[in-house]
């Protein structure tokens, strides 16, 4: 285990990071022992964190609907800052409520020999997720992590080969995604690794193309990270994802 643990933190500090919805630790709901208001002894406890989600590069592809406009090559980035408010049920199972606002969202596609972008800086991420600790043997876990949610309200502008336009969009995406994997336990620091699937459906309306509308390209990837615990109410967590896109993601949580 202790080659598992090496293994981990080596690739969270030198791989190449990927993008999706932050996953966190298959642990999670085990990590903090004890809270600041709620007794140990109680069944249920509250947590709340603070999380900044980045995805760097994240392949797209037209729909079915927009697939005979010659597009090619699209792509999406975002920044998000994301509110968690969790309910822990027995230090196995958690239910989240997700909300924040979307700081940058921006969009790229070629499309008749032009390269368009469509920038927005405006926007309100909201989601839902639920994590299930299913297996513990010693100092390991196996668990799992369903996220659900989007971001609503996006728009901005329009640029074509780099140079902007007058011209403005509206935009919304939503996306599912199904994480299962695999941590450690090693004192203060707990690495973690795993794989995921995640779909995303994004729509962008503009008065020059009326609506195009995107799905990701890859849907299957990995993520690999490690929470630092700070005594028995907080914690800090670093992720990466691979494949299916390419992201980072920093938390830090407590437990009331």
């Amino acid at each position: 285990m202790r080659v598992f643990s090496a293994v981990l933190v080596f690739g969270i500090l030198f791989i190449r990071t990927a993008e999706a919805s932050l996953i966190g630790c298959p642990s999670n709901p085990a990590t903090l022992e004890e809270g600041f208001l709620i007794s140990d002894q109680c069944w249920s406890n509250v947590h709340a964190s603070v999380s900044g989600d980045f995805i760097f590069h994240k392949q797209l592809r037209p729909c079915r609907i927009s697939s005979g406009l010659g597009i090619s090559q699209p792509e999406m980035s975002w920044s998000l800052a994301v509110c968690d408010l969790g309910w822990n049920i027995r230090e196995r199972f958690s239910l989240h409520l997700l909300a924040g606002p979307a700081a940058a969202v921006q969009f790229q596609w070629n499309q008749l020999g032009l390269s368009w972008a469509a920038s927005s800086d405006q926007g309100m991420f909201w989601g839902g997720s639920s994590k299930l600790i299913v297996l513990e043997v010693q100092d390991t876990t196996f668990g799992v992590d369903f996220h659900g949610g989007g971001i609503e309200w996006m728009q901005g502008s329009i640029s074509i080969n780099k140079n902007a336009t007058p011209v403005k969009f509206s935009s919304r995406l939503y996306f599912w995604q199904l994480a299962g994997g695999l941590s450690q336990n090693a004192g203060m620091f707990r690495p973690y690794a795993g794989a995921a699937v995640n779909q995303l459906v994004s729509i962008i309306r503009a008065p020059i193309f009326k609506k195009l509308r995107f799905h990701d390209l890859i849907q299957v990837g990995m993520y690999e990270g490690c929470t630092f615990t700070f005594g028995p109410r907080i914690f800090l967590n670093i992720e990466a994802r691979q494949f299916f896109e390419s992201g980072l993601a920093v938390s830090g949580e407590i437990r009331f």
